[in-house]
């Protein structure tokens, strides 16, 4: 440990603070300061503490919050619809102020102040920490090591405050007081998830100060860091540089902390002596421009650095001695914590109406995809239990393998004839030649087949084309199980189930004829004979056996009813019903198992539609308990 002899933001510990600086003494306090004057060199003169900055009911705020995280959390944005990328870094900086900022200072507000030190690069940022404390505590340079941990400095009695997740909870502990060895620069270098902890005598308790990476570093992730830094702070000390304070970057940065209410300071650092005074009032005037007017200004001129490394103790003691004051004065500091935190509270209203609008509009999104299926497949299912009572099976090999049963020509001048020839068909069977009955009851099958897979097919190409016509539906079509096409496997499975079902229908024909006395008519044509006639009876418009007609489907049905009557008897057309039905209902389900790929991937996006309303309710909450 260095001792207090040491330079530094020394202040005496807590077992003999001293008096408190008297508020109107304080050179300034950030963001509480209306056009006060100031002096050559320094930081304002008084302090004016507004009024309304207060906060009402804590715990129901800190409980309104909370709950508003849990559900910020649940909360993804998984549709590529309009606006869906920007909504989502919303969300992602939204989440991690809560983390690290709004909720840590609700459930503590006395806890220590804490100011990050950020700007861009080469901005001399690190060689201003170390000046403040003097000692090497952090890595300095324009070249950053890509992967470093950002540096905590605290008084060592605040070190419970720090070394617990109650603020950037997302980090791992790191207590190495030695700066991080120098690495080279790496673009691609993963996301830094530790915070290095260095206590030191020399700073005051009740303040902590973090170095931040640079907000315009070569490497993203060092970027995104310095920003998430920055949102956690109690109070920002922005450094810039007489030759590039006027740089868009570290200007939306401060935008960025205008709108959300931040407690800035600004270092202008490296200034020439010669334009100290042109410099410092143009910085100024953007400042005012830019609804920063109250902003303490602190100037560094340009000048060497000592032998050890460190900046002259004259030029940082301005700001040495404002921030030794803050952290002293807990009136001070408090207003500084407060405002702060009334800023980021005011600044949810908007930021959770925007995330809260996007989530509506994935709820949106997610309803028309999921209507596209339900239209899409209620709308096969009702073709494919058409297909299979219009007649359409009928038609072609079917009914070629038709006549080729029944006869042709004289087919339908008389059941008795027709008796006759069967019987003759399968005496041949008997005598070795192949089931007259076989190749019709094939033909039916594969009917059966083709239409459930045109069915299936036409399904998912519908499905597919009005998916397409979604920006959202465009990317959940890469998630589907199988692929956003009829699976190779369809046919097969249908062709499997249809013949089950087949052979369920000859059961039902078995039963039928074996269970009581000798049938011969039932024996002449045989199980797959009935079966064959029953399906063909199945497959037809049954209001064609009350108004014949001469089309061959219509004559098809009133023959095969007529054999079947004479063998099974007048139930004829309710085992052909029971039997169409028993089908509808299998293919039914294997459609079934197409629709539920499209909606798991559907329900994989994890669209919750009660999200946005409870999103409001919360804000209400909130801002009730202010």
């Amino acid at each position: 440990m260095h001792g207090s002899g040491r330079s530094g933001l020394g202040a005496k510990p807590p077992s003999a603070p001293g008096p408190a600086t008297p508020l109107h003494q304080l050179q300034g306090t950030v963001g509480l300061l209306a056009d006060a004057p100031r002096r050559p060199g320094g930081g304002p003169d008084v302090v004016r503490v507004p009024d309304g900055v207060h906060l009402g009911a804590p715990t129901e705020l800190r409980r309104a919050c909370e709950r508003l995280r849990e559900d910020v959390a649940a909360l993804h944005l998984p549709l590529d619809v309009p606006g869906a990328e920007g909504a989502r870094q919303e969300l992602a900086a939204l989440l991690a102020q809560l983390d690290d900022y709004l909720l840590p200072r609700l459930r503590r507000i006395d806890a220590p102040l804490l100011a990050v030190v950020g700007g861009s690069t080469g901005a001399g940022k690190s060689t201003l920490v170390n000046s403040l404390v003097r000692r090497f505590v952090t890595r300095s340079g324009i070249l950053r090591p890509t992967t470093r941990s950002p540096v905590l400095i605290h008084h060592p009695y605040d070190s419970g405050a720090f070394l617990t997740q109650r603020i950037l909870p997302g980090f791992a502990r790191v207590t190495s007081e030695a700066p991080e060895p120098l690495q080279p620069i790496d673009v691609n270098a993963p996301r830094v998830t530790a915070l290095r902890l260095v206590p030191d005598e020399g700073l005051a308790p009740g303040l902590a100060i973090i170095d931040a990476p640079d907000i315009d570093s070569l490497v993203e992730t060092n970027r995104d860091l310095a920003l998430q830094l920055l949102a956690a702070a109690d109070l920002w000390i922005f450094v810039t540089t007489a030759a590039r304070y006027s740089d868009a970057v570290p200007w939306d940065t401060l935008r960025k902390a205008v709108d959300r209410g931040v407690s800035v300071a600004v270092v202008l650092d490296r200034v020439p002596a010669e334009a100290m005074a042109e410099v410092r009032v143009h910085l100024a005037t953007m400042l005012r421009d830019r609804g920063l007017s109250t902003a303490p200004l602190f100037t560094i001129p340009e000048t060497t650095k000592e032998a050890d490394g460190f900046l002259p103790e004259e030029v940082v003691r301005p700001l040495h001695g404002w921030l030794s004051r803050l952290a002293r004065d807990s009136r001070s500091r408090d207003i500084v914590v407060r405002r702060t935190l009334v800023g980021a509270l005011d600044s949810l209203n908007e930021r959770v109406r925007l995330i809260t609008a996007a989530a509506q509009a994935q709820v949106v999104t997610d309803g028309v995809l999921r209507a596209a299926i339900g239209d899409v497949y209620d709308d096969a299912d009702t073709q494919l239990r058409a297909g299979l009572r219009d007649a359409g099976l009928l038609q072609g090999e079917v009914q070629a393998r038709w006549q080729e049963y029944v006869g042709s020509g004289e087919a339908f001048r008389g059941f008795d004839g027709v008796i006759g020839r069967l019987r003759e068909r399968v005496a041949a069977a008997v005598r070795g030649r192949s089931a007259p009955s076989a190749p019709l009851a094939e033909a039916l099958r594969k009917a059966a087949v083709a239409l459930a897979v045109t069915t299936a097919g036409s399904a998912v190409e519908t499905l597919v084309r009005r998916w397409r016509a979604e920006a959202a539906g465009q990317g959940l079509l890469r998630e589907v199980a199988g692929g956003p096409a009829l699976p190779a496997s369809f046919p097969a499975r249908a062709e499997q189930l249809v013949r089950d079902w087949y052979a369920g229908v000859q059961d039902v024909i078995r039963a039928e004829t074996h269970g009581g006395r000798p049938n011969p008519r039932a024996a002449a044509f045989g199980v797959e004979g009935l079966a064959g006639l029953l399906v063909v009876l199945a497959f037809s418009d049954l209001n064609a056996l009350a108004t014949p007609t001469v089309a061959a489907d219509g004559a098809m049905a009133v023959v095969a009813d007529r054999l079947l009557r004479a063998v099974l008897g007048g139930d004829a057309p309710a085992f052909a019903v029971s039997a169409r039905e028993a089908l509808q209902i299998r293919l039914s389900d294997l459609l079934a198992t197409e629709r539920a790929r499209f909606e798991a991937t559907a329900e994989a996006a994890g669209v919750r539609g009660e999200l946005p309303a409870a999103l409001r309710s919360h804000l209400r909450a909130i801002e009730g308990a202010r």
